[in-house]
């Protein structure tokens, strides 16, 4: 924008929506054989399809959380590390009393009935060095893996048949009733929670601008409670749905110099979100994952404020890096993948709801030049939004090849302010 660093209140020089156009046409009920008046059929209300869809990703939570993966992931880079020593050194001269050593060291750091020639096979005492470092760090992970997730239910099982079977049943039951306690808070708290980071009601002019777009795009997708529109002053161009709401940040109206048809396309995607109950999706995921969650915020905070302690920082490390290291490597790539089919599918609706030029034009505007290199972990694996250019393919009409330079639109709206329309 060639002049985003004006602050552009809606005043009488922001465009209107102008006259009503005419209403959709409602979708008429099928006539009987018999001839008699056609039924009229109900307005499919408004789904939860968000709580059911995600079956990997809410699977995933519920064993990482529930089944005590983050402390099998320790057990296992244990296990690596000390047989991969074990293994090194056990070639040379002075094998026998270094093992003996880290015995000792490795009963310390982990009390179990686990011994260091129980990381170590047979052929690395031979071998030594490189390759018996090597066999020991694949046989001790493999070991530790073994004893972290069977022990527990072989013990279970020497005292009553039964006990596994009850303990797995109770975990479960335990995840799911967390994520229903979750999602019920979060559905009651969200107007405040929302306003405290800063949401707030619309003023007039805001509201007979947008919510006309969200009643007439909630009644194209068949909904019959249309979302409860909230405003953010934040200038970063971004609307997301909430579980009751849609958020429109100001920067989003004044990144699309309050084009209608643009902001229309945005709005529509986000009713789209609304209607699959993607948040409320969200919020059931959490649930489920809420105390490694927790843990996951925890050890962030804490590395942040412990910058200048070492110590500090090197123990919150090490007490919680398999936490973390199961929620950026397990649980958060398999939920990434299925929010990106979400994106999609939020753009195919709204282009099925006839809003795929007006989207086309935001995402062109707010994504040209800014998607990046989506190389990295975070930037490909743990991406929440497929790339801008994938988005646009979808949207493209029949008939029509954009160009890859232009898009498809043929006004200079200006560089963008955003890096990527977010959700």
């Amino acid at each position: 924008m060639g002049d985003k660093e004006r602050s552009a209140p809606l005043d009488d020089s922001a465009p209107s929506i102008g006259a009503e156009p005419p209403p959709d046409d409602e979708p008429q009920g099928r006539v009987s054989r018999a001839g008699h008046a056609p039924r009229p059929q109900r307005p499919p209300r408004r789904g939860t399809s968000g709580l059911l869809d995600n079956a990997i990703g809410n699977g995933a939570a519920l064993i990482a959380t529930w089944f005590n993966i983050p402390f099998v992931v320790l057990l296992v880079a244990l296990g690596a590390i000390f047989g991969g020593i074990g293994g090194l050194v056990s070639g040379t001269i002075a094998g026998p009393g270094v093992v003996s050593r880290f015995d000792m060291v490795f009963s310390l750091v982990l009390p179990m009935p686990v011994s260091m020639s129980d990381l170590m096979p047979n052929v690395s005492f031979p071998a030594g060095g490189m390759v018996g470092g090597l066999i020991g760090v694949f046989k001790g992970g493999l070991k530790m893996l073994e004893f972290g997730v069977l022990l527990p239910y072989s013990l279970m099982w020497s005292q009553d048949p039964l006990l596994p079977l009850g303990a797995t049943l109770g975990q479960i039951v335990s995840g799911l009733s967390i994520a229903s306690v979750y999602v019920l808070y979060c559905r009651v708290v969200e107007a405040g929670r929302l306003r405290v980071t800063g949401a707030r009601r619309p003023s007039r002019r805001e509201a007979e601008f947008l919510e006309p777009i969200i009643a007439r795009a909630a009644a194209r997708m068949g909904l019959d409670r249309r979302p409860r529109l909230l405003m953010d002053d934040d200038r970063e161009p971004n609307a997301y749905a909430g579980i009751h709401h849609i958020i429109v940040n100001r920067g989003l109206l004044e990144a699309l110099r309050y084009d209608t048809e643009a902001i229309s396309g945005v709005i529509a995607h986000e009713v789209a979100h609304y209607k699959h109950g993607d948040a409320l999706g969200l919020a059931w995921n959490r649930g489920i994952a809420w105390p490694l969650y927790l843990l996951y915020e925890l050890a962030h905070r804490w590395q942040s404020s412990a910058v200048y302690w070492t110590v500090l920082l090197a123990l919150v490390r090490v007490l919680l890096w398999s936490v973390i290291f199961t929620i950026r490597f397990l649980i958060m790539p398999l939920n990434s993948r299925h929010w990106r089919r979400s994106e999609l599918r939020a753009d195919a609706e709204a282009r099925e709801a006839g809003y795929g030029p007006g989207l086309y034009t935001a995402l062109t505007i707010l994504g040209k030049n800014f998607d990046g290199a989506r190389n990295g972990w975070d930037q490909s694996i743990l991406a929440t939004h497929p790339a801008t250019e994938l988005r646009l393919e979808l949207l493209e009409e029949p008939g029509r090849t954009p160009t890859l330079e232009g898009g498809s639109t043929d006004v200079d709206h200006g560089p963008p302010a955003s890096r990527i329309l977010k959700d």
